[in-house]
């Protein structure tokens, strides 16, 4: 059987296939619901994932809860339905607020390629197939930078993540605040995140971090990670991925990134984002 390496493991590749299968089933199971006619909410196939597998499904495996996270953020996004998401997230629920904040930083990751895509097509011109659309109000940031400003040590990383996606200056104190230690008393994988956050700004004080642990083989990075990496996920790797997509430059080492570094122009650092995947 043909195999795939995580950060722990060899995993056989039929995984893969396993959780595009559970979205499929999702799927279903709200088309059912809303073949049967009892619709109370403007869009109930994103209001029963939710509730089932993501704010209250405290018992379900990751597979399915990643599944039902990215049907709800695709649907939730456009359909309004993104309103319920932050209304839950501002209850104050630890059952369900890490749940909430995944759904929102997937769901402001869309809206951030939309503003490049609007962007790019007042600079060029050119009108592309997606109608892009930014559809979440300022308000989701404003409260995810709230929560995150007081939430506990273990969590502030998933609101560093939801941020990260957003790409918006608001988050910028924010992130500036967990490289200082003031918020997530020096996790790697927040640190990690809210330099990521900062580069993709184009904030100097993210490529210092990352360049200053690329070369870190024992720290752990949690959670959500740059896609397309060929390294080990351990701290040093995902600092090299994250600097590579974000400056678009093919380097290795922390020397190559230092003497990069010294040679850019600080006054027009690149911009570019960094995706980020999931397990």
């Amino acid at each position: 059987m043909v195999t795939i390496h995580s950060r722990r493991t060899c995993v056989p590749m039929t995984k893969r296939y396993q959780v595009l299968c559970t979205a499929v089933c999702l799927w279903g199971v709200g088309l059912a619901a809303l073949g049967q006619g009892r619709s109370e909410h403007p869009d109930d196939i994103s209001q029963q994932l939710f509730e089932t597998y993501i704010a209250r499904g405290r018992m379900v495996n990751t597979s399915t809860r990643m599944a039902a996270a990215h049907i709800v953020a695709e649907r939730g996004r456009a359909s309004g339905f993104w309103r319920t998401v932050l209304k839950e997230l501002q209850k104050g629920d630890e059952g369900s607020e890490v749940g909430c904040a995944h759904v929102l930083g997937k769901m402001l990751a869309v809206d951030a390629r939309a503003r490049d895509v609007i962007r790019r097509e007042k600079e060029t011109g050119q009108i592309r197939s997606w109608s892009a659309a930014v559809c979440l109000g300022p308000e989701v940031v404003q409260e995810l930078i709230r929560r995150g400003q007081k939430t506990e040590r273990f969590r502030v990383d998933h609101y560093a993540i939801a941020l990260a996606r957003a790409r918006v200056p608001e988050a910028t104190e924010f992130f500036q605040m967990i490289l200082r230690d003031e918020v997530g008393r020096g996790q790697d994988s927040a640190k990690f995140h809210a330099a990521v956050g900062l580069a993709q700004l184009g904030e100097a004080d993210g490529f210092v971090w990352l360049i200053a642990h690329s070369d870190n083989i024992q720290g752990h990075v949690s959670n959500a990670w740059p896609s397309r990496m060929s390294e080990a996920k351990n701290l040093g790797g995902c600092c090299g991925a994250a600097l590579r997509q974000v400056s678009g430059e093919d380097l290795k080492t922390k020397q190559d990134w230092e003497s990069w570094w010294e040679k850019v122009n600080r006054k027009t650092l690149p911009k570019s984002h960094v995706e980020m995947g999931e397990e």
